[in-house]
């Protein structure tokens, strides 16, 4: 088994670019790494989980955001089922898109629609 590389520069990293690839290169396998990782001994979906959760690294250098990535994706994985989560992450993407293209504020909306139904309680049930 070949010993892991580690990284004296984040130049070195592997990160790859779509429209740099041949066609004829095989990348499968081959992803992003830090020393961290290698250090312990993380597989690849590990390593990925954390690039991405890191954003590149750039996030890395900001600890208050990272906890809170951290703490934001554990009281996830507590709380819900994975179809749940994935409906929360893809409400969350369309909250920015909302914002960009409605000039709406998700959070504005969400009070607007609870402080109706405390009024039109009636109107909260599912529709036959």
């Amino acid at each position: 088994m070949r010993k892991p590389v580690v990284f004296d520069d984040d130049e070195e990293l592997y990160i790859p670019e779509i429209e740099d690839v041949d066609e004829d290169i095989d990348i499968h396998g081959q992803y992003p790494r830090s020393n961290a990782g290698i250090a312990l001994g993380w597989s690849p979906l590990e390593q990925q989980m954390f690039d991405m959760l890191l954003l590149n690294r750039f996030a890395q250098y900001d600890r208050e955001i990272l906890d809170e990535s951290v703490k934001t994706v554990l009281h996830l994985v507590k709380t819900f089922q994975p179809h749940e989560i994935g409906r929360i992450c893809s409400v969350a993407m369309m909250s920015f898109q909302l914002s960009a293209t409605e000039d709406k504020n998700f959070e504005e909306e969400c009070q607007k629609y609870m402080a109706y139904i405390r009024k039109h309680p009636e109107d909260a049930e599912e529709i036959r």
